[in-house]
Order: structure tokens, then sequence, then C-alpha cells
């Protein structure tokens, strides 16, 4: 039995995956403001919700581990620096544990059940709260030498000295522009009013004004950093996955535009831009191969 588990910042997801599917999953919301014991207890009884006696988990982050599955910090869910997750949910579970980047272990799940099957290199671009990536070289999953690979969210788009500050530290990464927080932002800034990005998609079909300028300033912020990866890596395609996707469509002409005024070269800024073709079961279903890696 392959157990999935994506930890993202507002619940813990956990599903049974078979051939691909994910034939039985729950979740449970997590607290704002809990700590790291209170968010692995949470992840442990999503778990053993689904199985009593699990063989094995694999465990999707919103940050970066080490091989051993030691935390280095999720930027959006404070309390986690050190932290030895693989260790603990081990002692809570036991059973192994394999723990990973959400966004590498979507590119896992999409390169064995999605895009990856036709596209032999790709990023995989998720974009929800933060912006985060994962790298697919030659039907390979790419971690890095470090476990870094692919952080795409704070390469910076903006090196003014007043560039909007991310959760990382830094100024002007494309998470300030991309994230949902920087929509809402945008949106403010153009006079709409909204507490998630919905109301926004919904203002920019409509015509008006502030959603238009809220979709082109992400876009643009985009397309400028995916020139630089395809300047670098020249990929066979990229896929955008996690809730902002929905809206794909509202952000992708001006993707296109910012690759096709910063790319090296024509071809680069024809790189197929894809939704995933595993939408939100990405991440369980990459997290329940993780095991077999």
């Amino acid at each position: 039995m392959l157990i999935g588990v994506d930890f993202g910042g507002t619940q813990v997801k956990a599903g049974i995956v078979e051939s691909g599917d994910v034939v039985r999953s729950t979740s449970t919301p997590t607290r704002g403001g809990s700590g790291a014991a209170e968010v692995l207890d949470t992840i442990a009884s999503t778990v053993l919700a689904l199985s009593s006696k699990p063989d094995a988990v694999g465990v999707a982050i919103p940050g970066e581990v080490n091989a051993e599955g030691r935390c280095w910090r999720l930027p959006n869910v404070p309390g986690f620096e050190g932290v030895h997750i693989g260790e603990e949910l081990a002692k809570r579970l036991h059973c192994p544990i394999a723990v990973e980047n959400d966004a590498t272990t979507a590119a896992l799940g999409e390169r064995l059940y999605g895009h990856g099957r036709e596209h032999p290199s790709f990023l995989m671009l998720t974009l929800g709260t933060g912006v985060g990536g994962g790298l697919v070289l030659g039907h390979q999953l790419y971690p890095g030498a470090t476990g870094f690979a692919g952080e795409v969210g704070h390469m910076k788009v903006d090196t003014s000295a007043d560039a909007p500050l991310c959760a990382c530290g830094q100024r002007g990464c494309v998470e300030t522009f991309a994230g949902t927080r920087a929509l809402l932002r945008e949106f403010a800034r153009h006079g709409g009013q909204a507490t998630e990005v919905l109301p926004i998609a919904v203002s920019a079909r409509r015509g008006e004004a502030a959603g238009l300028r809220t979709f082109e300033m992400m876009g643009s912020a985009l397309g400028r950093l995916l020139a630089n990866v395809q300047n670098l890596l020249d990929l066979n395609a990229i896929v955008f996955s996690g809730g902002i996707s929905a809206s794909f469509d509202l952000f992708e002409p001006y993707v296109r535009d910012a690759l096709r005024a910063h790319a090296f070269a024509p071809p680069l800024s024809d790189v197929p831009l894809l939704v995933s073709e595993l939408g939100e079961r990405a991440g369980v279903i990459g997290a329940a191969h993780l095991t077999q890696l």
C-alpha cells in the first residue's frame, strides 16, 4: 500500500495511491500558530485515519529537507528549522518515512502519470501561498546535490532597494509577485478587495482593470523568471500546478509575452506552457512514490 502526504500551510492531505490514482483520501486542517510537534501529530493522525499500520509513508513539505529527512526551514510555516521530520514521523507511525520538497514531489507525480510521459525535461511550477519549483531532467527527478534544486520562487525578478519583502527574508523574489499575498496586495493597490484569489479571477474575467492588472503583474514576473530558466536549461515544457493555476488562462498571455521579450532565442520562448494533468493530486501521488526511489 502506497500512502502519500501533502503537507501545506493550511491543511494536511493524505491518500492511498494505486496505479497513479488516489483511491482513498482524507485531509485535516492545520491551526494557525501550531508548533512543529503539533503539526507532526496532525500529519500522523491523518495517515492513521487511512491505515492503522502503514507500511511506508512519503511526505511532501513546503520547504527543503536533506536526504535523511531533516528540514532546513519552511518559509511559510515557522518553527521547523532543523526539525528531523522523517525521524519524528517514524516515531509516531512506526514505519519508514521519505520526505521531500512539495514541488519536487509534485514533479515526481507529473513525471510518472502526467505530462512527464511526453516531455522528458520540465519544470513543475507550483503557484499558491508560495511559489515552488521541481525539476525533471531526462525523465529523472533532480532534487540537486543538497536538495535545493528548483527553488525558483526565490529567484529575484526585482533588484531595486524597495522591492517587495519575501517571507524568506530577501527582496524581489518572484514569490512576491506571483504568490497569493502578492496578488491580494496588487489587487488592493488597484482598488479591489479580496481575501483569496478567486474574486481576483472573477474581476479579471469581467474585464475589470484591477483583476486584469493583477494577473498582468504576475504573468510578467513569471515570464521574466522562466526566460532565465529557459536560457539555462532549454526545457521541453513548463508545467503549472497549485491553486492559482486554475487561473492559467488569465496570466498565460503575459507569461508568453515576457518570455519572448527576455529569452535568448525564439525557440526558448516557444516552450509549451501546460497545466498539470494531475492537478491537486500531484503532491499526494508523487509523495506516495517517494518511498520507491
